[in-house]
Formats: structure tokens, sequence, C-alpha cells
């Protein structure tokens, strides 16, 4: 059963992919070879993400929807009669 060979070399400006497939009846191999541009940098945005959302939870000031305190105590109300 004929298998395919495969490397990567990874950088942070591109990815490159190569993959060495079947000989040919003339003797020649296939090599496949593919470069994926800013392909690390879609992991790098999920982790800058993620801090985002640590940051934002860390402080009470940052959460949507936080109800804020009084600075002055609220005025005593007096009973209906």
């Amino acid at each position: 059963m004929p298998t395919t060979e495969a490397a990567i070399d990874m950088g942070l400006a591109r990815d490159v992919y190569i993959s060495m497939g079947d000989p040919q009846p003339s003797g020649a191999i296939t090599l496949h070879t593919w470069i994926k541009p800013l392909a690390n940098w879609i992991w790098i945005g999920s982790i800058v993400m993620a801090l985002g959302g640590c940051l934002s939870l860390s402080d009470r000031r940052f959460r949507v929807g936080a109800p804020v305190r009084r600075r002055t105590p609220a005025p005593l109300r007096q009973p209906a009669e």
C-alpha cells in the first residue's frame, strides 16, 4: 500500500507543507507544495481574544451590566399615614 511522506516548515509569516506522493511510471515522484501565509496568526488572535476576556472578567468596571454603587446613601422614607 503506498503512503505519502509529508514535511511541515512552520514560521510566523507562513507555513510550508510538502507532500511526496506516488512514483510515476517514468520514474519521477509527485511532489505537492502548499504555502499557507499567516496561518499561525489565527492561533495568536485566539490567544489575544482569550487574554482580553480574562482581563474584562478581572475588574468589575469592565463587566457589562455590573450595577453601579451609589456614592450617597438613599434618603430615609417616611411611612404613609
